[in-house]
């Protein structure tokens, strides 16, 4: 069987769409043939990965299993200009692209059916500057491959801290571009107010170097353009993934550590083992712990509900750090909550580390999952009686299916709160929450019917208590999604898309300009593009 064979089977179901999306797909006469095929993947000092080589099938799962597509091939992309020529390939043959890093992805945006994908998973140089001139504590670059938990490693050797991602298997890209909330954001704020400068490929394959003084152009011809217009570096902090371009290389502020770092744990049932409701009691009393939380304080709400080895029901837990000893004032304001009802806790308890590493190196998350979720950014006043109901009635919401339902609360406010509403590109109800909130519908068993319903369901019920969503974090299936995602930044950001990618080269679901990707239908209606709510791709 050849190659074009391979490909056209792997993309069954798609090529009815071809008419929809504007894609040569494989198939169609203008797809590359065999020889072209095989002397671009030549031409790459990384690997072209086709779906009949054993390597294909082990990096084309999505770490959301439920999201999984199956591209004509996978770019394992090593240098830069890896990147670039992949896109100049793309070009040529109008074939449609999908970017990955690690495949941390709960939407389905890094994939699609039939596309050229370009992994970034193996770029994963990384270099530190303690002399930098536009940073007191020193810069460091990563390409977009590396995993936090590396960088933080690396941060380690030369005593500093970065603003990063808690899960082990989240890598640069989606997470920084959608804005990247972190446990230590309420010290140091979001991963896009710490970004100093981007490396990108964009649209017609230069590469461009921005920040926030000026963006310098490599043409393809080898001359160089430098501007004053920083359009597109605000765009990249918190614009999303996948749309603007592939950027292959992130520079951060770096900070100085803490003399220590204090973990504290605390963890309740919702329904006691002798059937006593104690869940919005708990709740009411984590969340006024949280309104004057200090800024040194970050971390996680978390609630699930299932059942417990005590017969006790579901649980609510907070799992913190502190950036300071645990001797410093500021530690012994959770002692408020550690004394509340002892008699009520699995546990609740303090750990002292020496640093951020030694905290984050205990953090345990799944390797693959299969999820839908739904979020809304939490607000100040919006912890209200029927938001506590709203919580605990969903944590027991019976499923269509095998599965379950929890929540995961990044803590917000603090630093996160310094910044303008405008200054970034992130949805201006970042500037003021004091949570972002994100619920998980999750299976257990092999049959995922009626679950994303389900979440879909519950997504405008959480909404309503609060003031935009997170997008690496929202449900699948919004419709008002450019305000949910981006607010009063939206039309600016689409104004910025337009002109850096007029043709949509970089397009995925519900990503800055996928509106400019619908196409009207036959019956008066509209289809997204390849990885939108109506499409082949998106179910």
């Amino acid at each position: 069987m050849d190659i074009r064979t391979i490909l056209s089977v792997a993309v069954i179901g798609f090529h009815a769409t071809a008419a929809v999306y504007d894609r040569c797909l494989p198939g169609e006469s203008c797809f590359p043939d065999d020889p072209v095929i095989i002397n671009f993947g030549s031409s790459l000092d990384g690997k072209l990965l086709l779906p009949y080589m054993k390597e294909y099938s082990d990096v084309v799962l999505s770490r959301d299993m439920i999201w999984t597509k199956f591209p004509v091939g996978i770019v394992v992309a090593k240098t830069t200009q890896d990147v670039q020529k992949s896109v100049l390939f793309a070009l040529k043959y109008n074939l449609l692209l999908s970017v990955s890093s690690s495949g941390h992805d709960f939407l389905g945006r890094s994939t699609a059916h039939g596309s050229l994908q370009i992994s970034l998973a193996n770029m994963t140089d990384t270099s530190i500057n303690l002399t930098s001139t536009r940073n007191a504590a020193g810069e460091m670059t990563c390409e977009s491959g590396n995993t936090w938990l590396k960088v933080y490693e690396e941060v380690d050797k030369v005593d500093r801290v970065i603003v990063g991602g808690s899960a082990h298997t989240v890598s640069m890209g989606g997470y920084t571009l959608g804005g990247g909330h972190s446990p230590m954001s309420r010290t140091f704020g979001l991963a896009v107010d710490n970004l100093l400068e981007v490396e990108m490929v964009d649209a017609h394959g230069r590469i461009v170097i921005a920040n926030n003084q000026t963006t310098k152009i490599q043409h393809l011809d080898g001359s160089v353009t430098t501007s004053k217009d920083t359009d597109i570096f605000w765009a990249l902090r918190g614009g999303g993934g996948g749309t603007f371009g592939i950027v292959t290389k992130f520079t951060y502020k770096l900070h100085y550590p803490a003399t220590g770092v204090a973990v504290f744990a605390c963890s309740y049932p919702i329904v006691r083992n002798d059937k006593t409701e104690i869940g919005h009691l708990v709740l009411q009393k984590f969340t006024s712990m949280l309104q004057n939380l200090p800024s040194e304080w970050g971390g996680y709400l978390i609630g699930v509900g299932t059942p417990n080895e005590d017969f006790s029901w579901g649980s609510i837990s907070l799992f913190m750090n502190h950036y300071g000893p645990y001797n410093a004032s500021t530690r012994s304001y959770m002692d408020e909550l550690k004394n509340f009802h002892p008699e009520w806790q699995f546990y609740c308890q303090y750990k002292s580390e020496n640093s951020f590493l030694d905290y984050e190196v205990t953090t345990k998350d799944p390797t693959y999952f299969n999820s839908y979720l739904f979020n809304t950014l939490m607000q100040k006043d919006n912890f209200t009686n029927d938001w506590f109901r709203f919580i605990l009635t969903t944590l027991g919401t019976p499923l269509p299916q095998q599965g379950f339902l929890s929540f995961t609360g990044i803590l917000l406010g603090g630093k996160t709160s310094s910044t303008g509403v405008h200054d970034t590109a992130v949805h201006p109800g970042f500037r003021s929450a004091l949570m972002s909130l994100s619920f998980s519908v999750s299976m257990t068993g092999s049959n995922a019917t009626g679950l994303r319903e389900k979440a879909a369901e519950l997504s405008p019920q959480l909404a309503v208590f609060g003031d935009g969503q997170y997008p690496n974090e929202a449900n699948a299936d919004l419709t008002n999604w450019q305000n949910e995602f981006w607010g009063s930044n939206y039309h600016r950001l689409l104004n910025i898309k337009r002109k850096w990618d007029p043709n949509n080269m970089f397009t995925c679901r519900e990503c800055v300009g996928a509106e400019d990707w619908m196409t009207p239908q036959s019956d008066g209606s509209s289809s997204h593009g390849p990885n939108g709510p109506s499409s082949v791709l998106g179910k």
